[in-house]
C-alpha cells in the first residue's frame, strides 16, 4: 500500500502531549495534572449550560506553572467528529477564556480538517459567547461536522473548568 493511502487510512498524529501543551504555554515551567470527576448531575447542568453532550466522566486539566503561579489550564480532549477519532488541546487563560485550540490528531480524511485560522477564532472566546458555527464562528465548507464538534467540545470544556474553578480543583 503507497505510503500515501496508509496515512489516509490511519489518520496523523501531529504532536504528542507534551509537546502539545508546551505549544499553548512555551512560558510553562512544568504542568501540573489534576483530575476532575463530574457525576450525573454535574454533567447534565453542564450539558444544559453548554447545549453540549458531556459523554466523559473525567477531565484532566493541566496546569500551566510559572514560578509557582498559574499561566492558565489546558485540556487533551479526544472526541468522534463523523467515525473516527479527532484530538484537541484546549487551552485557556487564567481567567477561563479560551487561549488556544490546537488540532494534534486527526483521524478523518485530511479535507474535513479546519485550518488553524479557522480555530484560531476562537481565541478570546468564553462562557457567555454562543460558539455555534453560523452564528459567532465562520461556518467552514467541507468541514462543518469537524468545525461543529470542535465548538461543542469547546463549549462544554469552558463550563467545565468554570465548574472545577467555583469548587477549587484546579491549582
Amino acid at each position: 500500500m503507497p505510503l500515501v493511502a496508509l496515512i489516509a487510512l490511519l489518520g496523523q498524529v501531529f504532536k504528542d502531549q507534551p509537546a502539545a501543551l508546551r505549544s499553548a504555554f512555551p512560558e510553562a515551567q512544568k504542568f501540573e495534572a489534576r483530575d476532575v470527576f463530574l457525576d450525573d448531575a454535574a454533567a447534565a447542568r453542564l450539558e444544559q449550560l453548554a447545549r453540549a453532550r458531556v459523554r466523559d466522566r473525567m477531565v484532566t486539566f493541566y496546569s500551566a506553572l510559572r514560578a509557582g503561579e498559574p499561566l492558565g489550564y489546558a485540556v487533551i480532549h479526544s472526541h468522534v467528529v463523523r467515525t473516527k477519532r479527532e484530538t484537541l488541546c484546549v487551552a485557556f487563560e487564567p481567567d477561563g477564556r479560551l487561549r488556544k485550540i490546537e488540532i494534534v490528531a486527526f483521524f478523518e480524511p485530511a479535507e474535513y480538517q479546519p485550518p488553524q485560522a479557522w480555530l484560531d477564532q476562537l481565541k478570546g472566546k468564553g462562557v457567555a459567547d454562543r460558539l455555534a458555527v453560523g452564528d459567532d464562528l465562520t461556518p467552514i465548507s467541507g468541514a462543518t461536522l469537524s468545525a461543529r464538534g470542535i465548538a461543542e467540545q469547546a463549549r462544554w470544556l469552558l463550563q467545565a473548568l468554570k465548574d472545577a474553578a467555583a469548587r477549587g480543583a484546579l491549582r
